[in-house]
């Protein structure tokens, strides 16, 4: 994610590449120091170098911003999991599976619907009411079929 907001504002690569690696190496701080709170700050540190690549490239869509936010959300997960298993309790093989398939379900449902937002805002017909109520009800959709599949996977 990072190289990609680096690649796509040149003139600015250091700046966004400098935010980028401040919140990589807070999050390897949260994780190798077990700093549980400051994972939200990381995560927000490395949005906002992609936010300035964004800011910066100009107004057009991003193709590429629903596999930015599926990386950002794994990366979140993965590293909350990975505190997770810093206690002594080990986790049964079957619940350890079962997170793992609920995850992947989690980020392709994510990665389903940004892809369908980033359509709809790329769309020739220029958004509008209807559009942005379709968008709405898809994000329902999907909020609500992930939770049903980690109600069954739970």
């Amino acid at each position: 994610m990072l190289a990609y907001a680096a690649a796509r504002v040149p003139p600015f690569a250091a700046l966004v590449a400098a935010i980028g690696v401040f919140g990589a190496l807070l999050l390897v701080f949260v994780l190798v120091r077990h700093a549980d709170d400051l994972l939200p700050w990381a995560l927000a540190v490395l949005a906002v170098a992609y936010a300035v690549s964004l800011f910066v490239h100009g107004s057009a869509v991003d193709e590429g911003a629903p596999l930015v936010a599926a990386g950002l959300l794994l990366c979140g997960e993965l590293a909350a999991w990975s505190l997770d298993e810093r206690h002594a309790i080990a986790a049964e093989r079957d619940v350890v599976l079962r997170r793992g398939l609920a995850l992947g379900a989690l980020v392709l449902a994510g990665l389903g619907a940004a892809v369908a937002v980033i359509a709809f805002a790329a769309s020739p017909a220029g958004g509008g009411l209807a559009w942005t109520a379709l968008g709405a009800v898809a994000a329902v959709l999907v909020v609500g079929t992930v939770a049903e599949l980690v109600r069954r996977t739970a």
